[in-house]
């Protein structure tokens, strides 16, 4: 995975505020690249960076049992709604993060750094374009 798409992951994990959450494949919709299995290895890739690595969660707000063990004492710091499941996991639509008008300005600007850093001719990163290269 290329470097730049790497540290484009981290720019918007870390923006993710206290409390909220996003699935991997928010992370990758809101950067116009890549998709949830390439976030996921960027934040598997992630260790010993200080990184809210708790509030990127899969789509049903479920992490891998042993992540979900780690991630539990975040998340009730942080007064996250939880599902009392075992494994605990987020109820995700009440912790899902929805960037006000400054924060999308923020999170466009990450993700036109990381357009311009490409050539056009990359698969799915063309201007305009989301990653499957139809029109946003």
């Amino acid at each position: 995975m290329a470097g730049q798409l790497i540290d484009a992951i981290y720019e918007v994990v870390a923006m993710v505020p206290a409390g909220r959450a996003l699935a991997y494949g928010d992370v990758a919709e809101l950067l116009g690249a890549g998709g949830p299995r390439q976030v996921g290895a960027a934040m598997a890739a992630s260790t010993g960076l200080e990184l809210p690595w708790w509030r990127i969660v899969r789509a049903d707000g479920s992490l891998p049992a042993d992540l979900a063990a780690r991630a539990e004492p975040y998340w009730r710091a942080e007064g996250q709604p939880l599902k009392a499941t075992e494994p605990p996991r987020l109820r995700f639509p009440q912790a899902r993060w929805q960037p006000d008008d400054a924060e999308f300005a923020a999170l466009d600007a990450i993700a036109g750094s990381f357009a311009r850093g490409h050539s056009a001719g990359a698969v799915g990163l063309t201007a305009g374009t989301d990653t499957e290269g139809s029109e946003r």
